[in-house]
């Protein structure tokens, strides 16, 4: 069987957007063609992009390079009938402008932005129209969450058997021993994209609250993209005068951002919208102390490995990052527990779970 699958997210050069999609991308196309050494896969990228790493070289594995514009209005759809594929993977959430007669494997992550479509006011109606394409076109979906998955399900009315969850994995790099990250100051860690929608001014506001009940002097360093950075993080700051206490880190290499998790005296995200959250589980894999969101997919990953508060509620996550830092039998247990729950995220068991699906629409 010859297996086509969108890799455009692995043609991304710039760092800070080496995240979400290009994480699945990265470890599909390295787990699925070692799982699965009989099917041939082609990956449709618009750069030479990875197509050189020795993690993604495997002999059933071939990479297409096509023109960028146009992509998958033009270009994917001309490969597809020139050269057909039995079997085409949408891990972009989305699908190509047309296809032919193949069975169609959609992936769609969330749809946080039809629940606060404030935070998407560029990208809405494409992501608006791409998802409703996937939904219409795909014989099957997969999605990274139970929560993503109800969500799915209530919106566009997907039966639940066209819907499989497959979870996320976790880097190799983030594990418990290693390097810790030396600081001036205990610190608090927030990891993710830093862009309206991942709920930091909230974050900031409770952590002054933290600070006025506290005689030692803590940070708050914010690591991850600032590709969208939401402007009300530098405002907050400004107005509570922290520019001292809380530092915008930016981008990170996995092993650096591992000795920041390991290092840190929680880890916190309170995001209001959340198909999965990586951050979380690699915090855990590192065994820093979890303070989650209830929102999203956050009680399903996080389990009773962390303490989970409304992210609406400044005072509760106040409460929270207080419990951590002077409770030593519950951030021993925090520490244990979430070393434990980490190990049940593998990217090799997502790559497995794809595989299933795929296999169970080539018989059908």
């Amino acid at each position: 069987m010859k297996v086509g699958i969108d890799g455009g997210a692995l043609s991304i050069t710039d760092d800070r957007l080496k995240v979400g999609v290009y994480r699945v991308a990265h470890n599909l196309v390295k787990e699925l063609p070692a799982i699965d050494a009989k099917n041939d896969y082609r990956i449709y990228s618009f750069s030479r992009g990875e197509r050189g790493s020795h993690e993604l070289r495997k002999r059933n594995v071939d990479f297409i390079q096509l023109p960028r514009p146009g992509f998958q209005k033009i270009w994917q759809p001309l490969e597809l009938i020139t050269n057909p594929v039995d079997m085409y993977l949408g891990i972009s959430q989305s699908l190509p402008f047309t296809l032919y007669d193949v069975k169609k494997i959609g992936f769609i992550y969330d749809v946080g932005f039809l629940d606060h479509p404030e935070f998407y006011r560029e990208s809405y109606f494409t992501l608006s129209g791409q998802t409703r394409a996937v939904v219409r076109k795909s014989h099957h979906i997969i999605t990274i969450s139970q929560s993503s998955a109800d969500s799915i399900r209530r919106i566009y009315h997907v039966p639940k058997e066209k819907l499989t969850v497959a979870y996320l994995g976790v880097e190799k790099q983030f594990h418990r021993t290693g390097k810790k990250y030396r600081h001036a100051n205990p610190y608090f860690l927030f990891v993710g994209s830093l862009k309206p929608g991942k709920n930091v001014p909230m974050m900031i506001r409770a952590f002054a609250a933290f600070l006025a009940t506290q005689k030692e002097a803590y940070d708050f360093l914010l690591v991850g993209s600032d590709y969208w950075l939401d402007p009300g993080i530098s405002a907050t700051i400004n107005s509570l005068g922290l520019a001292k206490r809380v530092k915008i880190v930016g981008f990170v290499d996995d092993d650096t951002l591992a000795e920041y998790y390991r290092g840190a005296s929680a880890f916190l995200t309170v995001s209001l919208i959340e198909g999965f959250g990586l951050p979380v589980v690699e915090a855990m894999a590192c065994g820093c102390p979890v303070i989650g969101s209830t929102a999203g997919a956050y009680p399903e990953v996080v389990g009773s490995a962390g303490i989970l508060v409304d992210p609406g509620n400044e005072r509760a996550l106040t409460d929270a990052i207080c419990r951590v830092t002077q409770d030593a039998s519950l951030r021993a247990r925090l520490i244990q527990n979430g070393v434990t729950r980490a190990k049940q995220f593998a990217w090799r068991s997502f790559a497995q779970t794809v595989y299933d699906v795929m296999t169970r629409y080539r018989r059908s």
